[in-house]
């Protein structure tokens, strides 16, 4: 965004541009603090509160994960799904992290049984 040009000035002046790029910090910022939960559950004794902690995060996380790389796919324009540029890249691990451990409906229904 910041090297693209349109209209004589860079991509990332463009203020709708400024607050997808904000979206995206502040899904990252609740994925890592949803972390921090995950790491604190493995200290947790009550088997069931360990694993609604564990199913939060993952949730979080995969949420995070599947908005972060499908704007940056989309911020790249066409070019966001080549070979040529990582993002690419990126968004098909995150897509595959989303499918490790239990995708979004196992952690959903694991987060209902435990409520």
């Amino acid at each position: 965004l910041k090297t693209r040009r349109q209209f004589g000035q860079p991509l990332a002046s463009f203020q709708a541009l400024q607050h997808r790029l904000a979206e995206m910090l502040v899904a990252r910022e609740l994925a890592l603090s949803m972390a921090y939960v995950a790491v604190a559950a493995l200290t947790e004794t009550d088997p069931a509160q360990r694993r609604r902690m564990i199913a939060s995060a993952k949730l979080e996380a995969a949420r995070a994960g599947r908005l972060v790389a499908q704007m940056a796919v989309q911020l790249h324009g066409g070019m966001g799904m080549t070979d040529e540029l990582e993002v690419g890249d990126y968004f098909k691990r995150l897509t595959a992290v989303d499918l490790l451990l239990g995708d979004t409906a196992e952690q959903l229904a694991v987060l209902e049984v435990l409520a």
